[in-house]
């Protein structure tokens, strides 16, 4: 009698010690996807108080600085839902929601035809990953439905002028550079490329018209150049053929008899 007593208790341990396996993994994987979860949205938060840095370096828009804080909200919100008793998040969430209402109230975008010139390559390669970085930005909220049509394509564009203004620069360095050792042939070839890429884009600012009529003043200041000096070694040349002739008219005159 007592040895079944014996084995249905044995038995019954086993299953609350399996049960309890079970409800352990279940916890450990929920605080583990927790984790995870965090994690990622730390990432984001990171990765735009990165991009929020550089608004003293480029002009950004009231509507972009809006998305990149409300992206900080969400990801602050998905961090709540996962852990609700973390009061760091919940207070980071009071700051940014704070950060919003005086972007909506008092924020007052800067003139987008001053555009400050990357002062070397590495800044200019710099500013570029952060405007490419942007435009991922909005595509993906975009994507999610948390910004409308119309929005993201005007700040697309915006973003696409700003890279065109980087490369612009980056392209004259270059044509002046060319221009100085007298390679004018690249040197009109590339202001070729990048005037006809300013004359397809319909709503120049005063920035992007100043770059094309300096474009089009070096292109002039070649011609000028090089239209003198043909002329001046065809002069040369003229001048030599005369020098030719006169030496064989010295050579084969007639002889003096003595």
């Amino acid at each position: 009698m007592l040895f079944p007593i014996i084995l249905t208790l044995v038995g019954l341990l086993f299953f609350v010690m399996v049960g309890y396996n079970i409800v352990q993994q279940y916890k450990q994987k929920i605080e583990a996807e927790k984790r995870i979860a965090i994690s990622k949205q730390r990432a984001v938060i990171s990765e735009v108080d990165e991009l929020l840095l550089n608004a003293t370096r480029m002009p950004f828009s009231k509507s972009l600085l809006l998305i990149l804080q409300n992206r900080i909200r969400n990801a602050l919100l998905l961090m709540l839902k996962s852990s609700p008793n973390n009061n760091a998040v919940r207070d980071h969430l009071k700051n940014t929601d704070a950060q919003i209402q005086q972007v909506r109230a008092n924020y007052t975008p800067p003139d987008e035809s001053v555009f400050r010139t990357p002062e070397n390559d590495k800044e200019a390669l710099a500013l570029l990953q952060v405007t490419k970085k942007i435009r991922a930005v909005l595509r993906s909220e975009h994507a999610k439905g948390k910004i409308n049509t119309q929005i993201f394509v005007a700040e697309d564009h915006r973003l696409e002028i700003m890279q065109l203004k980087i490369n612009l620069e980056n392209g004259i360095k270059r044509i002046m550079d060319a221009k100085n050792v007298k390679q004018f042939g690249s040197a009109n070839q590339m202001i070729n490329k990048l005037v006809k890429i300013l004359s397809s884009i319909p709503d120049k600012d005063s920035y992007l018209d100043k770059k094309q009529a300096q474009l089009l003043s070096v292109k002039a200041e070649i011609k000028t150049y090089l239209v003198e000096h043909n002329d001046q070694e065809l002069a040369a040349i003229k001048a030599k053929d005369v020098e030719k002739q006169n030496d064989l008219d010295v050579l084969f005159q007639d002889k003096k008899k003595w």
